[in-house]
């Protein structure tokens, strides 16, 4: 029975009021009372990298390295803290006059945030030892700043060196960070005095496969309707729960190209309709520039959170080119702007492996989402129960890669945490059955009948790895108090995750994707034509559907966010009869390691069963959103119309300072010719600051509308920016908000570069390495993508090849070319390795392994969520996934002219090499990754004895 929160009475409406008034009058106290003198110095305990500490000392960096985006992290007072706790609980309780009653970024900062004395107190210091000041934060409770290592090493007590780890350079403090003991008792953290960077990890198949269920097979592969069909929801799309009024934003760390001519527009048109994509750069963060595997991480998210809330407002905010910023940046953007009420993350870092310090900044933030009323979905992670077991190298013991570890930011109480599940056996075999129709004249696209059974995921094995749902116990955040009351949750003291479970399997059946990111599949042949999807899995595709649900649920519930679901959902599964009904109790399988994976311990010591009632292989199950929303908690809201916020933009892109306009319309989600009109007016905001309090609308009673017009003047500065306008509703139509993404200037590389590399002598039937470079002018800033190709030749010997990135430096790599034999032997660290310029398609139709012939294709292997380092990829080096996604279309195939003296591209090549030495012309070129205009070449001579 679905419990509604009814219109307050008058006196009850005046408590509400007061209590809300009161709250957010309140401005914080002062608490740096005095100038940061800096003679007594406290040490920020647990703030250097765990990662650093594993890693091979390479000594300092140099003084003068320029470090942008450092950010100092103020934490809240006790009292501070204690009112937070008990507004979060209010806002979660229904019987709580403050029950929804969300806070705006701004309230939050006045009620949560530093004094404005104290912001600039900490300012001036920072500026006393050298740095630039480049932001204060909306919720004024981060300082962004830039300087080089000697500051920071005046300014913290530390110096930086660079570490070796995992195969990469990264810099990162040499101790524990110390501050001014004045500074040091409000400071939670210092980011990005480190440049370790979270990668995404989709598990992906290599061959190109056919869509939905394919005609000529039979074989089911699954899409959004698909999913739809598997989790309840063909019903509520029938009733126009699409989401429609309501925003979701994807937080990466690449560019995307999301035009009506890009992949993940034909995503959306081969499985639902096209849904525009709001793009947004985080400020500061660099120019757009490609980062291969991010890319496709992104264009996942992207095609399955639009593919499940077909008529979301979806964004994608992002980091640019510069790679001290993270998808943790894009994040806390989406946060401290409110951009979205649900916001979901496919990425993760080892929870071991990061400091105390940004493990409470990041909750810290969270926690604030959850006040402002977004919902936090993030993966739990695809290595199962082991979240520390990529680190193979470079200091890690096998102890603690074999170790109990769960994900960040998943393991956060303040994020739903999604974990893996997959059809149980035999309910995908290729041809119809009572779970799958059949493809009879043309492929199907959506072929799910019903419900299919689930275990938990877990597609380990000795030659692919580790590929399981992550889950376990946090050993860092507290266990909080809704995490209770539903059998199987064990006794202690620290939190449990996933919270639920969805599908997430590579092929069991696996899911289908469209990509341009060539270390995922080949962008010339994705999606163009019949049978080529590509073929994936991993935690990365079950977060964004559950992100894609939680927005639909906002609209059915006229909502504008509803905050932390973990309470509702435990609260839920705690009713016998509600959990029946809204959730499928996993009870096979586990995420332990499977018999024969070296990264693990011995079979069942390093995982978790399912078991029935909650477990930390699939959380509570998976769910029947159908069932769900039916015994969802409504708001005070759910009764009244739901209103919609939509912009008739003349132009999204304006150059800075240029007068501009939008048309802003209010309207009801489903109109209904002869209803009242949405009345009164909206409140319009730019980049947080309030532009116009009180905008009137005019009626139009013919759409059941009324509507706007907002001039402005375009900000100076170049980028993203944010206009937000806020409804706050009626006596008859539900409070609605909206954000839209003005892109001021440009925002892509300008400036030229040129590029270098050196000839190379190699023997045949051997490889050989050499470094090349992009060397910027006239302020190019982007990130150089590279090429290689064939010019002449006279020799008749197979040549391949793999460029692996510095990464210390984005626009320089190590190019390894391979000659004769190696190209073509079985080995597979070799094949592994390499791509041959003549046979890259048929190498992949001689593999016999189900998930492809290397491991450079299990990508993402990440810092966890969306999982971890595929085994394979560990052994075979950190770098191989660059190893694809470097080698373009443009890469043509070497052959020579059988001993004639001639020299041609193209062709077949010979394996057999001539009596003496042979050469080829070589052209590297180096292309911008997103500004194609901008590149160079440069020749080099291979010499083959």
């Amino acid at each position: 029975m679905k419990r509604i929160c009814r219109v307050a009475p008058p006196l009850f409406l005046t408590v509400l009021l007061f209590c809300s008034l009161s709250a957010f009058a309140q401005r914080p106290a002062r608490r740096l009372t005095q100038a940061i003198a800096g003679s007594a110095r406290t040490t920020l305990t647990g703030s250097r990298t765990p990662q650093a500490r594993r890693g091979q000392d390479l000594g300092a960096v140099a003084p003068q390295l320029s470090i942008p985006g450092i950010t100092l992290v103020f934490k809240r007072s006790p009292a501070q803290e204690a009112d937070l706790q008990q507004l979060l609980a209010s806002q979660q309780n229904p019987s709580s006059p403050l029950y929804h009653q969300w806070l705006t970024p701004d309230t939050f900062a006045t009620r949560f945030g530093m004094a404005d004395e104290d912001l600039a107190a900490a300012e001036t210091w920072l500026q006393s030892h050298g740095f630039h000041i480049e932001s204060t934060t909306r919720s004024r409770d981060r300082i962004t700043f830039s300087g080089t290592a000697t500051q920071v090493q005046s300014a913290f007590g530390t110096d930086l060196h660079y570490y070796q780890v995992d195969g990469e350079q990264h810099f990162a403090p040499a101790a524990d960070l110390t501050l001014p003991s004045e500074l040091a008792a409000v400071t939670a953290a210092v980011l990005h005095i480190s440049n370790f960077r979270p990668k995404p990890t989709i598990k992906v198949q290599t061959r190109p496969q056919p869509d939905y269920t394919t005609l000529s097979t039979q074989t089911h592969y699954l899409g959004p309707q698909d999913i739809a069909t598997m989790y309840d929801l063909n019903a509520l799309y029938k009733s126009g729960f699409t989401g429609t009024g309501q925003a979701l934003a994807v937080v990466g760390q690449s560019y995307v190209d999301t035009s009506t001519s890009s992949k993940v527009s034909a995503f959306q048109s081969g499985f639902s309709k096209y849904n525009p994509i709001n793009a947004v750069l985080v400020p500061g963060s660099g120019v757009e520039a490609v980062s291969l595997g991010d890319e496709g991480e992104s264009e996942i998210d992207l095609e399955y959170s639009s593919g499940i809330a077909q008529s979301a407002n979806i964004f994608l905010v992002y980091v640019g080119a510069n790679q001290n910023y993270d998808v943790f940046d894009a994040l806390a953007f989406a946060v401290d702007q409110n951009i979205a009420p649900v916001v979901s993350i496919s990425y993760g870092l080892c929870e071991s492996l990061m400091s105390a310090t940004d493990l409470d900044a990041g909750n810290a933030l969270f926690q604030q989402a959850s006040a402002q009323g977004q919902t936090l979905v993030a993966a739990s992670g695809d290595s199962g129960s082991t979240a520390c077991a990529f680190f193979t190298s470079d200091g890690l013991p096998l102890t603690q890669q074999q170790a109990l570890a769960v994900s960040y930011p998943a393991d956060s109480p303040f994020i739903t945490a999604v974990g893996g599940t997959q059809m149980a056996a035999g309910t995908f075999a290729a041809g119809s059955s009572q779970y799958w129709a059949s493809a009879s004249i043309f492929d199907t696209v959506s072929s799910l009948l019903s419900y299919v059974p689930e275990t938990v995921w877990n597609e380990d094995s000795a030659t692919i790895g580790i590929a399981a749902g992550g889950g376990g116990t946090s050993a860092h955040f507290t266990r909080p108090t809704w995490q209770s009351g539903v059998p199987g949750i064990s006794s202690g003291a620290y939190r449990l995750l996933p919270d639920i479970a969805l599908q997430s399997s590579i092929a069991s059946p696996g899911y289908l994707l469209c990509s341009d990111d060539s270390s995922l599949t080949d962008p010339a042949t994705s999606c163009v034509g019949d049978s080529q999807y590509t073929v994936a899995g991993g935690t990365c595709f079950a977060t964004p559907i559950f992100a894609g649900l939680v927005a639909i649920l906002n609209q059915i519930e006229h909502a504008t966010g509803q905050g932390n679901v973990n309470p509702v959902l435990y609260s839920l599964a705690s009713n016998p009869t509600s959990y029946a009904a809204a959730f499928h109790d996993i009870i096979s399988g586990s995420n332990a390691c499977v018999s024969g994976v070296t990264d693990c311990a011995s079979p069942g010591e390093s995982g978790y069963a399912a078991t029935p009632g909650y477990d930390e292989a699939t959380g509570l199950g998976s769910i029947d959103f159908g069932q769900l929303v039916k015994a969802w908690p409504s708001s005070s809201t759910a009764s009244l119309p739901s209103t919609v916020i939509t912009f008739d933009a003349s132009n999204t892109s304006v150059a800075p300072g240029a007068s501009d306009q939008t048309q802003i319309t209010v309207g009801i989600v489903v109109p209904n010719f002869g209803a009242p009109t949405p009345s009164g007016s909206v409140t319009v905001s730019m980049d947080g600051t309030v532009a116009q309090k009180s905008l009137a609308l005019s009626p139009d009673p013919d759409d059941s509308s009324s509507a706007a017009n907002f001039s402005f003047v375009a900000p100076a500065t170049s980028g993203s920016h944010l206009l937000a306008v806020t409804y706050p509703g009626d006596a008859t139509h539900a409070p609605s908000s909206a954000t839209l993404p003005i892109l001021v200037g440009s925002v892509t590389a300008t400036g030229t570069f040129t590029v270098a590399a050196a000839n190379l002598t190699v023997a045949n039937g051997s490889q050989g390495s050499i470094p090349i470079s992009a060397t910027p002018n006239a302020g190019y800033s982007g990130r150089v993508a590279w090429s290689l190709a064939a010019t002449t030749t006279t020799g008749t010997a197979e040549v391949c090849y793999f460029i692996s990135p510095s990464s210390s430096n984005p626009n320089a790599a190590t190019l390894t070319i391979g000659v004769g034999s190696i190209c073509s032997s079985t080995a597979p660290a070799e094949r592994s390795n390499f791509r041959t310029l003549t046979s890259r398609a048929s190498s992949r139709k001689e593999n016999s392994s189900p998930w492809g012939n290397n491991a450079s294709l299990v990508v993402c292997a990440s810092l966890i969520a969306c999982g971890s380092f595929f085994t394979r990829r560990r052994r075979l080096g950190p770098s191989l996934w660059i190893v694809i996604a470097l080698i373009t279309a443009a890469s043509i195939g070497l052959s020579g002219c059988g001993g004639s003296g001639g020299g041609s591209s193209g062709g077949a090549a010979n394996t057999t090499s001539p009596p003496g030495s042979s050469t080829y012309t070589l052209t590297l070129t180096g292309t911008d990754s997103v500004n194609t205009a901008i590149k160079a070449s440069t020749n080099f001579t291979l010499t083959v004895n």
